[in-house]
């Protein structure tokens, strides 16, 4: 593995962005942004115009409307002219509470729509010391590559002998290759085997929908490691210490998030359940007989080590769990999380926590959407349940409700695309086509695997699946947080929702440009 020296001397930084330019912005933001092309392993500089700050702001905003002018229409997402972009938010990196997002933008290759991924962690505010405001990633590298992001510019490396690694070994050893702190974020198998819901993956935090580590995969790039010391400038340094004081003490308050602390968001799964809005046996019902034994308390008592929280987030709403039996005792994993434990438990009837965690650790390894996997082997056993599959059709597998070590094997044949794990990969719109009398009940909204909440349960979430831009997403105009914690809302009546799930959607693009959680 080596850096290319012929292909740092094409980055002579004739573009440099003029530092006049740069001073109009008066807080969160350097004024410039990376242009990288893989196809001849170059870079160059971009100035950060003050309009398109004014009128999209950053993050989500910006990164939509880079593609939108910079990408035509109708192309394949997984051809080299589909940019990957990825940029921050004017929050990031100033320690205001939750301010620890970044979004993965690109054409989905699940879904065909504009996607945006977002992820938490270490990794955004890393990004955001480079120097840059974001990246623009665009071509195809003619040998698998990884690159590193510095204040200095961009760096590009071999990746074959990376290529096959889960993502933790693609971690650490770009960690041990760089020797200087920092942080990276990469694909495992099922990126390089352009599953169409491949995530990348930081630190076990994940950009996860729509197939962001699938778009990765095509560009033959393995890794993004980014490294620096830059601070945010700050406009008003004492009114946003007072906001975000004022922020922090009413969060220590909220009896939400001091129990989102102990038991992670899976705390959710008893109210969910209650509310007959659980995902079981692929949506056929919307409660668990064995909810209980999977829920946020229960992880908590058997399986809980610490909580950890992202930078800058007071609440901490994640846990780190160990599996306690089985092939994989003894792992430490970060999660499950609500949907993480609701589309790998109860979806697919599986009850044993151990199995939940284990298969939440081979999506991190593998580098694979947890919704979409769980939405997809739900399918697939509900179609053998009805009869539409038998074993000569899975390879010989026998496709039962609450079959655990059934379903590992499945996730590590999707990360590999083995037999009818590769069926699999293509997610339950273009597999259920070439299953007839499927479609009624492939759970998926404009290609896009529905998240963990019954929408015949949650009127209101099933307005916001239908407007979502790319379709079965929960986190932008989520409507169940409104309907669980508001009693004064009707369930099941559309009365008086349209209007509070468009309100909820522009409120999303808010959290969505600034670096929100």
């Amino acid at each position: 593995m080596k850096i290319y020296p012929d292909m740092l001397k094409k980055n002579n930084f004739k573009n440099q962005v003029d530092l006049r330019e740069a001073a109009m912005f008066s807080g969160g933001w350097f004024g410039k942004y990376l242009m990288v092309n893989l196809s001849d392993c170059s870079f160059h500089i971009e100035p950060l115009q003050e309009n398109l700050v004014r009128d999209y702001i950053g993050c989500r905003g910006i990164a939509a409307k880079l593609l939108y002018d910079m990408q035509p229409g109708r192309i394949d997402p997984l051809s080299p002219e589909n940019n990957l972009i990825i940029f921050t938010g004017p929050l990031n990196g100033t320690n205001t509470p939750g301010s620890s997002r970044i979004i993965f933008l690109s054409k989905s290759p699940l879904s065909n729509t504009i996607n945006p991924s977002s992820m938490g962690g270490a990794f955004p505010n890393a990004m955001k010391r480079t120097g840059w405001d974001g990246v623009v990633i665009t071509g195809k590298a003619q040998k698998k590559l990884w690159i590193h992001i510095s204040p200095d510019g961009v760096s590009f490396h071999d990746a074959t002998v990376f290529w096959g690694c889960s993502t933790s070994e693609t971690e650490k050893k770009v960690k041990e290759f760089l020797g200087i702190p920092c942080h990276v974020a990469s694909i495992g198998p099922a990126g390089e085997n352009l599953v169409r819901y491949a995530a990348v993956v930081s630190e076990t935090r994940t950009a996860a929908r729509g197939g962001i580590g699938a778009v990765m995969g095509s560009k033959n790039l393995k890794a993004i490691a980014v490294s620096g010391n830059r601070e945010t400038h700050i406009a008003d340094r004492h009114t946003l210490r007072e906001i975000v004081k004022a922020i922090r003490n009413d969060q220590s308050e909220n009896p939400s998030l001091i129990g989102m602390q102990m038991n992670g968001t899976a705390g959710l799964i008893s109210v969910v359940n209650a509310m007959g809005g659980l995902p079981t046996r692929n949506f056929q019902t919307g409660s668990f007989e064995a909810a209980d034994d999977i829920t946020g308390s229960a992880l908590t008592e058997h399986n809980r080590v610490k909580g950890t929280a992202c930078q800058s987030c007071p609440v901490g709403c994640s846990l780190i769990s160990e599996i306690k039996s089985g092939k994989y005792q003894g792992k430490k994993v970060e999660g499950p999380e609500y949907e993480t434990a609701v589309m790998l438990g109860s979806n697919l009837g599986i009850r044993d926590r151990d199995i939940i965690i284990a298969a939440n650790y081979l999506c991190d390894e593998y580098g694979l959407d947890t919704i979409s996997t769980g939405n997809v082997i739900g399918f697939a056993l509900e179609c053998f349940q009805r009869g539409l599959l038998s074993e000569s059709s899975t390879g010989g597998i026998n496709l039962r409700w609450g079959d655990g070590e059934s379903a590992l094997n499945l996730i590590s044949m999707i990360g590999r695309r083995e037999g009818f794990g590769a069926k699999l990969a293509e997610g339950v719109l273009r597999l259920s086509r070439e299953i007839p009398g499927s479609d009624s009940f492939a759970m998926q909204v404009k290609g896009l695997e529905i998240a963990g909440y019954d929408p015949r349960a949650v009127f209101g979430q099933a307005l916001s699946y239908a407007i979502a831009p790319r379709g079965g997403e929960h986190g932008r105009g989520g409507y169940m947080i409104v309907e669980f914690f508001m009693p004064e809302v009707d369930l099941y009546s559309a009365g008086g929702k349209a209007e509070r799930a468009a309100w909820l959607a522009e409120n999303a693009c808010i959290y969505d440009t600034v670096g929100l959680c």
